[in-house]
């Protein structure tokens, strides 16, 4: 048997985790609607607002924050009724990590596929993936960093 104190400690991070999964889940809904109603710049600029000036952490600290946030992501995308779409998660994410010091950059590809361009976003920290597989990635031309400021989103 596990002593009460423990069993308490437990039950407390897994509400903490349950109300971390639910605001990134609204932040997700909020970003997409605003993605639809303006542009990327404007989105961006917003979600700038609830970001914080904040020391980086330590690499220890950023691979448990990177691991947590990716596993959050991950989990909204198994439940398509959750999930955004992939740009709404990356720039949820980026606001996410800039909240806790940890840069990333906002990466958008595009691919023609069955004579219909397809687009895609992701985000990555100093060349490493963060939110997709080099699988998926590795199908898509890379849009330069200065073009993709004035993406609209249009469905």
């Amino acid at each position: 048997m596990y002593p009460e104190h423990d069993l308490i400690a437990i039950n407390r991070s897994i509400r903490a985790y349950d109300r971390l999964f639910f605001r990134i889940r609204i932040l997700t809904i909020l970003t997409e609607v605003v993605l639809r109603c303006t542009s990327l710049k404007t989105t961006e600029r917003l979600l700038s607002l609830l970001r914080k000036d904040v020391p980086p952490p330590n690499n220890h600290d950023t691979m448990v924050i990177l691991d947590k946030y990716a596993t959050i992501f991950h989990q909204l995308n198994q439940h398509p009724f959750l999930k955004g779409r992939c740009l709404s998660q990356s720039l949820v994410m980026q606001c996410l990590l800039g909240r806790q010091g940890i840069p990333s950059a906002l990466k958008i590809g595009i691919q023609r596929r069955d004579g219909q361009f397809d687009a895609h976003a992701w985000l990555e920290k100093e060349g490493s993936l963060l939110n997709d597989h080099p699988a998926i990635v590795s199908q898509y031309l890379v849009l330069p960093q200065n073009n993709i400021k004035t993406i609209s989103v249009v469905k």
